[in-house]
């Protein structure tokens, strides 16, 4: 009698619950906060290429292609770098190209490459229950053309 009592005894029972809800929900967490980290970096990113591209498109003062050609790309990186929001300047790749030459009336074209590294550990989760298939940081890039005034 005393070991039937034993065997439908529920001690014990939230704990085996909690080991088999606890990885499902921290992923859940992990995954809205890296989502929403990554969506601010994203967002910062195509801020900052947008006002690279306003900054060579306006306001940087263009002289003769010739002479002028790295002193635009060095001013509009280092405005692109000011502006980009506390990302980190070391995953940052920019690139500056002008398509029909430095003149009123071309276009401009700022880029940039940004590679989020999770800052939470789900990266590492997914990684390992995914048996190494899920990348650990996402490339995002953004475009902006503009034209020359």
């Amino acid at each position: 009698m005393k070991l039937l009592r034993k065997l439908r005894s529920s001690k014990g029972q939230s704990l085996v619950e909690l080991s088999v809800t606890l990885p499902i929900l921290l992923i859940l967490v992990f995954g809205i906060i890296d989502f929403g980290l990554g969506m601010r970096s994203y967002i910062s990113l195509a801020n900052a290429v947008r006002e690279g591209a306003r900054f060579a498109a306006v306001g940087n003062p263009a002289g003769e292609p010739s002479d002028c050609d790295g002193v635009t790309n060095d001013t509009v990186y280092g405005r692109l770098c000011i502006t980009t929001g506390g990302l980190d300047l070391d995953e940052l790749t920019p690139s500056v190209t002008y398509p029909s030459g430095i003149g009123p009336g071309n276009s401009v074209i700022v880029a940039a490459d940004y590679t989020y590294n999770f800052v939470t550990p789900l990266g590492d989760m997914l990684d390992f229950f995914s048996g190494g298939t899920f990348p650990t940081t996402i490339s995002l890039s953004s475009s902006t053309d503009m034209r020359l005034e």
